[in-house]
């Protein structure tokens, strides 16, 4: 019996089987491109869909053949079928993402999926329930499942060679791997219609169960719809999947550089403090377990605020640019440099490094550092003050590095652009720098500082004109400690702030306490350098004013001559807001520095105080009483009056009072006294009395007797 072959149909079977195969293609890429759960999700519901398009393709195909006997299909049979089909993809696609393609596994599995499709087609063709039964020729049965294994085995390797395809390429390769592979299907499909044979007076037992007609509409349509909805799916997924993938990259690249810029300076991209932090502790570990030896150099550029100030802070960024790529050139392998400061870098270097090799490393970094450097139009040339401590012997991780930090301050005592190995003595007879900073702290907290006031007299009268407010600490372990043991270690490790403030509010307090006494009494305060860089400064002073309400005109601001010089604009704003708020300034150490005199008439300053090393050698060097006559005549020619501090003697009293100096400072007439003994000294006359009895003896020195009698007069 022959039948004959319906072309719409035929077209419609070679349809379904190219886009079963697109399908198939997309099912087998997710499999390999998702996590092993969704792998798994999308190995069942790949499987019903490449099933039912296998099984589709067999089914329409024998729906186009037209046999000369009327033909019906058996529900159970048909699907059975179904099922078998579904079976046969679930293990081509457990196939595709576990077996390699041409290996045994591969190999065998495309055979075994190759005589699962035959099987297919026989179990969809027994649903005609034919009588007698079909008989198949053996070779082209052997074609078709010879063919059907090269389908499997073809698309496997198609299927692997997807996975390194993307963009257009990916999509041209599909399409052309779609019609080789749905056209291999159809051929084996009609393979096995030209295998079987029926009996020429063979009947359908079904053909009063499922009309073909409407089975054959129903399967093409399910087929074509299916296979769409499975490759929409996957698209859908591998888009969704791209994104996914896009979205983690841009998270791993945004968290990379939120971690480098957390251990990175954001200027330099040198390691930061806490990036170097980590670094020494790492090295410390390795060294202790070798046994070697670990340099810290901590390097502090010297003239680099000028810079800052004068050429404004973005060629101070450029200079610290350059003095980190300097930096980086004389580093060797295993070393490690980072900027933890402003103008402040450390470097580790690792092995065997004794103090020799250390020190020609720091001269390294200090010849570097002082080559001139050319930043926009400007020649500039800093140097650099380095400091260096060995691991073990200088103490661990934490000791080590502040060990380095003093040892630079030797380098910048000891003239700077040079450098110092650190040793004991530098700290000051080895006394512990790092006990000295958390007392400080205490003595913070514990309101352990107290202010000493040391008088001002008028020189003409001896009449008091002021106070200058002089900070001690009285530590309740060690008695009263002078400013001199504790005030650089403030200084060193920025405490100086706020111990200036706190000296600031004091004094207020305690001119707010001669107020209401009926005293006006100035008191004058000394600013760090450090705390006048502050910039809320004026802004702290204008509210102690008004916590205080105390008249601005007896709070007098001592600044050192070195910061008033520095010629910048926020320096003088800073000069002419205290001014118009009525505190007096005035310039302390005067003498000391390197004075601008151009600079100096524009200084809103009411008072300038003559340096002690001036005062003390005028008995005895004629330039020294020269330079104090004309440092008084300079600053009454400015409007502005003179103060001598360090005033010992009755020679010098009467020499000051001969030059006309407005006021006189120092032990002569009083040591620094709580604010209780200066009112002892208001109400006894006692310091009218010391300069009466000073110009009485022409100048001659009081002996201890003679002044016990002045004062007791």
């Amino acid at each position: 019996m022959s039948g004959d072959h319906q072309l719409l149909l035929v077209v419609l079977s070679l349809m379904v089987a190219v886009m079963a195969s697109w399908s198939a293609l997309d099912l087998a890429q997710r499999i390999h491109r998702t996590d092993a759960r969704a792998a798994r999700i999308w190995l069942f519901s790949g499987a019903l869909v490449l099933g039912t398009g296998i099984w589709s393709v067999h089914f329409v195909g024998m729906l186009a053949c037209t046999l000369p006997v009327g033909t019906g299909f058996d529900l159970v049979l048909t699907v059975q079928s179904w099922l078998l089909s579904v079976v046969v993809a679930l293990f081509a696609l457990v196939c595709a993402r576990y077996a390699e393609p041409l290996g045994p596994a591969g190999l065998s599995g495309a055979v075994v999926v190759g005589a699962g499709i035959v099987a297919v087609f026989h179990l969809a063709l027994s649903s005609l329930r034919i009588e007698p039964g079909i008989t198949y020729s053996p070779w082209p049965l052997a074609g078709a499942v010879l063919l059907a294994s090269a389908l499997a085995a073809g698309s496997l390797c198609a299927g692997m060679h997807l996975r390194r395809l993307a963009g257009k390429a990916l999509y041209g390769f599909k399409a052309l791997c779609s019609i080789a592979m749905g056209v291999t299907l159809s051929l084996v499909h009609y393979l096995c219609v030209v295998a079987a044979t029926f009996d020429p007076s063979a009947v359908s037992a079904a053909k009063n169960a499922v009309d073909p007609t409407w089975l054959g509409l129903t399967i093409a349509v399910a087929a074509i719809a299916f296979t769409w909805i499975g490759s929409v799916a996957a698209l859908f997924d591998a888009r969704m999947e791209h994104r996914t993938q896009q979205l983690a990259m841009r998270l791993r690249a945004a968290n990379s550089e939120l971690m480098h810029a957390a251990l990175h300076d954001p200027l330099t991209d040198l390691p930061n403090r806490v990036s170097f932090d980590a670094a020494l502790a790492a090295a410390v570990e390795r060294t202790r377990g070798k046994g070697g030896r670990l340099a810290v150099l901590f390097v502090d550029l010297d003239g680099f605020k000028p810079v800052n100030d004068v050429l404004g802070h973005h060629v101070g960024d450029e200079v610290l640019k350059c003095m980190a790529r300097r930096l980086r050139s004389v580093l060797r392998d295993g070393d490690t440099v980072a900027r933890i400061g402003g103008d402040e870098f450390v470097m580790m270097s690792e092995g065997a490094i004794d103090d020799d090799g250390a020190g020609r490393l720091a001269q390294r970094l200090v010849d570097v550092a002082s080559q001139p450097m050319v930043i926009g139009s400007h020649d500039i040339q800093v140097s650099a003050s380095v400091g260096i401590a060995i691991f073990p012997e200088h103490g661990d991780e934490n000791r080590v590095l502040v060990c380095a930090d003093t040892a630079m301050y030797a380098a910048k005592n000891a003239g700077r652009n040079t450098w110092r190995l650190y040793r004991e003595e530098m700290d000051g007879g080895g006394g512990d720098v790092l006990g000295m900073q958390r007392a400080i702290r205490r003595a913070l907290d514990n309101d352990e500082f107290v202010l000493h006031y040391q008088p001002k007299v008028r020189a003409s009268d001896g009449l008091l004109c002021g106070v200058e407010a002089l900070i001690r600490w009285q530590d309740p372990d060690r008695g009263m400690i002078a400013p001199s043991e504790f005030i650089p270690v403030a200084e060193r490790f920025g405490l100086i702030n706020a111990i200036g403030f706190w000296t600031l509010r004091e004094a207020c307090g305690q001119i707010r306490s001669w107020q209401h006494a009926g005293r006006s009494i100035a008191v004058a305060i000394n600013l760090s350098p450090q705390q006048f860089r502050q910039p809320d400064l004026v802004e702290r002073v204008r509210a102690c004013i008004n916590e205080f309400d105390i008249d601005p005109g007896l709070l007098a601001l001592e600044i050192t001559e070195s910061v008033v010089m520095e010629n910048s604009g926020s320096m003088r704003r800073v000069l002419e807001e205290l001014r118009t708020m009525g505190v007096t300034l005035s310039i302390d150490d005067f003498g000391t520095g390197y004075s601008c005199l151009a600079y100096l008439c524009r200084l809103p300053a009411r008072q300038l105080k003559i340096d002690r090393t001036f005062v003390i050698d005028m008995a005895h060097v004629a330039e020294a009483r020269h330079v104090v006559e004309a440092v008084i005549r300079l600053a009454h020619s400015l409007r502005m009056e003179v103060v001598a501090e360090g005033v010992e003697f009755a020679e010098q009293v009467v020499a000051l009072r001969a030059l006309g100096c407005d006021m006189i400072q120092g032990y002569y007439f009083s040591r620094p006294v709580p604010a209780a003994d200066i009112d002892v000294l208001l109400q006894g006359g006692q310091l009218a009395e010391l300069s009466r009895r000073a110009g009485e003896t022409g100048g001659q020195d009081l002996t201890p007797a003679r002044r016990l009698a002045a004062l007791s007069a």
